[in-house]
């Protein structure tokens, strides 16, 4: 029996699981299904025709803004402009009236003297309506009078002559008196209002004996 040799490799069963890999397919994993959907899915038409949509939507929306910004901007300009001109307007309007502003004082002065002198009625009369159709004339233009008595003082439309006492504490730095009244057109003043300004003085209290 020792001179006999026995192939053990011939008996032995044979193992599938040794074949070589490469004669048989690869299973699919899973990264792998899941990259081929994603691929099937960007090219889905609906998906891109979806997200073509959006862009556009976000362009229109876009334009759309910058449309409103152009247009308040535009509206803002035509503001301006308009503020502008009346301001022209207003300006041209107060170098007219102060230069003949100094005339129809001079003929309200003649007036005022007529009146006084018993002048003949119909000659006082032509005078008043000379007068009267210059004043209407200016405050068609803007004209407009300034100087109240009871109102607060204020330097921009009043001249103040002088103080005055007075025992009233609601007329303090009020207009008591208007001397001469003033005029502007618009917000430019032409001739400031002279005017005597309201003083508080508490009255004097005697005392008992």
């Amino acid at each position: 029996m020792s001179g006999t040799r026995t192939d053990e490799s011939a008996d032995a069963p044979i193992d599938n699981e040794s074949t070589p890999s490469g004669l048989e397919p690869d299973e699919p994993t899973a990264e792998t299904v899941e990259t081929v959907g994603l691929e099937l899915v960007d090219e889905d038409p609906l998906v891109l025709a979806q997200a073509d949509l959006e862009a556009e939507r976000a362009r229109l929306r876009t334009v759309s803004k910058a449309y409103k910004d152009l247009q308040e901007e535009f509206a803002a300009f035509r503001v301006r402009l308009e503020r502008q001109q009346a301001m022209k307007e207003e300006i041209l309007k107060g170098d007219v009236v102060s230069k003949l502003f100094e005339p129809l004082e001079n003929l309200k002065r003649s007036l005022e003297a007529l009146q006084g002198a018993g002048v003949d009625p119909n000659l006082l009369q032509g005078v008043e309506l000379v007068h009267k159709a210059f004043r209407d004339g200016f405050e068609s233009m803007g004209l407009a009078e300034l100087g109240i008595e009871g109102e607060l003082f204020d330097t921009n439309v009043h001249e103040a002559l002088t103080m005055m006492p007075v025992t009233d504490a609601n007329l303090d730095g009020r207009v008591v008196q208007v001397f001469d009244h003033g005029y502007r057109v618009g917000s430019r003043t032409i001739r400031p209002a002279r005017v005597i300004v309201g003083q508080y003085t508490p009255p004097e209290t005697t005392g008992e004996a």
